[in-house]
This record gives C-alpha cells, structure tokens and sequence, in this order.
C-alpha cells in the first residue's frame, strides 16, 4: 500500500480556503472509526494540549462527518501509537527539537509506510532530504524519508527569510536530482510513494 505524504508551507491554525482543503486532504482517507495521531513534538510543552484541543477541532470540522478517533503523540507510547494510526500529523513548530525526537525512533520511517502523514513547516521539514529554514537562514537535512528539498514560508510576511535572501538558490547547491518542493504559507502537496 502506498504511502501518502503531505507537505504543508506552514500556519494551518489561520482559517482560510487552503487550509480548510489540507485538513480535509489529510483526513479523506481515514475510515470512519478510524484514528488520527497528533504530533507535537515540535510544540512547547505548555501550549500541548490546547494546540491539540484547536487541531482535533479543525480536523473534525472536515472530515465530512465521519467519526474519528484523535491521539496526542506521547514519547512513551509513539510507536505503538503510530501502528494504529491511520493518519500522522506533525506539527510545525521548532524543527531541531522535532528532528532530534523523532531520531530516537529508528523504526518511526518504517512505521508510517502504507499512511498518510502530513508535516508543516517544521513537520514537512524532517520528512524531507533538505530544507532551507527561515530560522537559521541555512540548508539543513532532514530525516530523507521523502526524496525531496523543500522551503516552506516562500515569501512569508508572517516569517520572512532575511533580507536579499533566496532560499530556492540556496537549495539548488543541494542534490538537484530531487525534487525542489517550495511552498507559501498555507500553501500543501501531495506525493504518493
């Protein structure tokens, strides 16, 4: 069964048309039953469980009625909590922090094969080969679970790469046999591997 993976280009709390269509995106081929897990590893503890309360909202909202069961990704229990996952989704937030979580499961690439999994922002970075982060104003790598270079927050007002920047030149010093995914805020894309 194939893997579907989708990269989002960041703020998905903001109510708009692109957002609302990711959400409904992410949860189309979910069962009605079925189960969607939560990451926010990328999230500061103390905002946790109320960016979980809006983004269960959000994707109940969309999900054309059907019932679905929602799961905060703890680390004592992601594994496990991925296998019965039909549905990952990993928040953005701060990437190094999510990058190094993640890298404490070796099995975490296996695991989401046959899924859908979307990332935002910092989400669809560690999914990615490369990245251009806004941030630290640098090409990072990421996980390389999708063969691609991605830039998400593509000419943001909200989070601007520094001035005289052009995070696509960037990423071309970078293996240019993958695909260079660049993405607006709000902005997603689909790939199935």
């Amino acid at each position: 069964m194939p893997t579907k993976y989708i990269l989002h280009g960041g703020y998905t709390r903001y109510d708009n048309e692109l957002n609302r269509s990711f959400f409904q995106e992410l949860t189309k081929d979910v069962p009605n039953g079925g189960t969607v897990l939560i990451v926010l590893f990328a999230t500061e503890e103390e905002k946790m469980e109320e960016y979980f309360g809006n983004f269960r909202e959000k994707f109940d909202e969309h999900a054309g009625g059907k019932n679905i069961h929602y799961v905060q990704a703890t680390k004592k229990d992601f594994l496990k909590q991925i296998k019965s996952a039909d549905a990952i989704y990993i928040q953005g937030g701060d990437t190094e922090k999510l990058k190094r979580t993640l890298n404490e499961y070796s099995e975490f690439a296996y695991l989401i094969q046959g899924k859908t999994v979307a990332g935002s922002s910092a989400g669809a970075y560690v999914l990615s080969t490369y990245y251009y982060t806004n941030s630290q104003n640098k090409v990072l790598e990421g996980l390389g679970i999708l063969p691609v270079r991605t830039v998400c927050h593509y000419q943001s007002e909200i989070h601007p790469a520094p001035d005289g920047v052009d995070p696509i030149l960037d990423l071309n010093q970078f293996d240019k046999s993958l695909e260079l995914v660049v993405l607006k805020d709000f902005e997603w894309r689909v790939f199935v591997v």
